[in-house]
């Protein structure tokens, strides 16, 4: 059986994530969150509101020069997960493989595949905007900001569905329906918003309002992989053969209001998004499995899926995703002519497209230096009030006033092939129209 399973399914995943749904964040954003920050080409990525602040008054135009890149990846608090799945596949394949004898093997991986099933997981998401998008243009006749965005957003998501591992006394081999649950959402979204300046509530101070519609494609796909039944072949290859087997694609539109005060030192801003509460449906498993040849992966794999829906209730066959409207919350304040504080908040906890629980804040301090020499400084945290309740340390530069490059690490941390590495990192990189 092919060693490092995991590893080979992380390498599948950075492949094809150009499309899909994610919650990562472009540009500067990775690091100061979606908030009304008009230094950053996506200020308008949540709230709409922000729309009006993204160009200067004596400015029609700004847009994002080369598509911008985004990448994030979460992996479960279970030590050695790499290596102990990979020997369970070598052991299913090839008794011999292990010099331990039946008992231990048995008592050893019936524990550990409980941790699995708790705590095995692998999360890649990938962003990606189109080149010259986000495009920003002042309307003078009507005193508004309008923009446009077509992004891209990929997450595939991998956890354990754990059973119990079993000998045959007979044929002289272990055997579980213990198998890779794989999901994923591959979204491509069109957007159109306008902001303006609706209300003079105190001398200088505004009260921006903006709404956006959102077109967006959407394609899910679930497999469950069996691990017994790879029969020599990578996970990745399996993933690949069968994706298109139960893909359902999609479109559908959402609503998005946001509303923003803004003053000369600060800015408060507050968004609705999803108010129509889009749903999309996914490919459904276990259904129809007589459809495949009997001896096939394909038929092993549609044969466990249906035992896991039906007779151990981890899994539904047919699922739907709906993305439920959120109320999030974001301000900035000027502690000097240059240093910016920002801050933002999910005030509910949300299931992303692959079914992980979130419901992220963030607070950052940005330094803008104004000048080509000098680069742009950021720092900030950013945690997950809900699901993996995950922490990361946040580090970011703009250069020459156009190019970002922003860094995210994990504060926690679990064992790899024996060195510690974080639970989660990112990156984001971005070529931007100077502000």
């Amino acid at each position: 059986m092919q060693k490092s399973a995991i590893l080979l399914l992380s390498s599948f995943i950075a492949v094809p994530a150009f499309a899909g749904n994610g919650g990562s964040f472009l540009g500067s954003n990775a690091t100061t969150g979606n908030v009304a920050n008009n230094h950053s080409i996506f200020v308008g990525a949540t709230n709409p509101a922000h729309i009006g602040l993204a160009i200067r008054e004596q400015e029609n135009v700004r847009f994002n020069f080369l598509p911008a890149l985004s990448v994030y990846t979460e992996v479960g608090a279970v030590d050695n997960f790499v290596d102990d799945l990979d020997e369970l596949i070598d052991i299913l394949d090839d008794p011999s493989t292990t010099d331990d004898s039946v008992d231990e093997v048995l008592d050893r991986f019936n524990g550990l595949l409980v941790t699995m099933g708790e705590e095995g997981y692998l999360t890649t998401k990938v962003g990606l905007s189109a080149p010259l998008f986000p495009f920003y243009f002042r309307s003078r006749p009507l005193d508004m900001v309008f923009s446009a965005e077509l992004s891209f957003n990929g997450s595939v998501g991998m956890r354990v569905l754990d059973d119990t591992l079993r000998f045959d006394d007979q044929n002289n081999k272990f055997s579980t329906n213990t198998s890779a649950y794989v999901k994923s959402g591959l979204e491509t979204k069109l957007a159109f918003g306008g902001s303006r300046a609706f209300y003079n509530l105190l001398d200088g101070m505004d009260v921006y309002a903006g709404a956006k519609l959102n077109i967006i494609q959407m394609e899910l796909s679930k497999q469950v992989i069996a691990l017994q039944q790879m029969n020599g072949e990578s996970i990745e290859d399996v993933v690949e053969d069968a994706y298109d087997e139960n893909l359902k694609s999609s479109t559908n539109m959402s609503l998005d209001l946001g509303v923003s005060l803004v003053a000369e030192s600060f800015r408060l801003g507050a968004t609705l998004s999803d108010i129509n509460e889009p749903s999309f449906d996914y490919g459904a498993v276990g259904v129809n499995c007589s459809d495949y040849e009997e001896s096939s992966i394909s038929r092993s794999n549609c044969d466990t899926a249906t035992y896991f829906v039906q007779e151990a209730g981890e899994i539904v066959s047919q699922e739907t995703y709906t993305r439920h409207a959120l109320l999030t919350l974001d301000g900035m304040y000027r502690l000097g002519s240059s240093l910016f504080l920002t801050g933002e908040l999910e005030t509910a906890s949300y299931d992303d497209v692959i079914g992980r629980e979130n419901q992220w804040y963030s607070v950052a301090l940005a330094y803008e230096s104004g000048r080509y020499l000098v680069p742009s400084v950021r720092v900030g945290y950013r945690e997950n009030l809900a699901g993996s309740k995950l922490s990361l340390a946040s580090l970011g530069f703009t250069f020459a006033g156009v190019l970002t490059l922003d860094l995210n690490y994990g504060l926690e941390s679990t064992d790899v092939d024996g060195d510690s590495v974080p639970r989660a990192a990112g990156i984001s990189l971005s070529v931007q129209e100077k502000f």
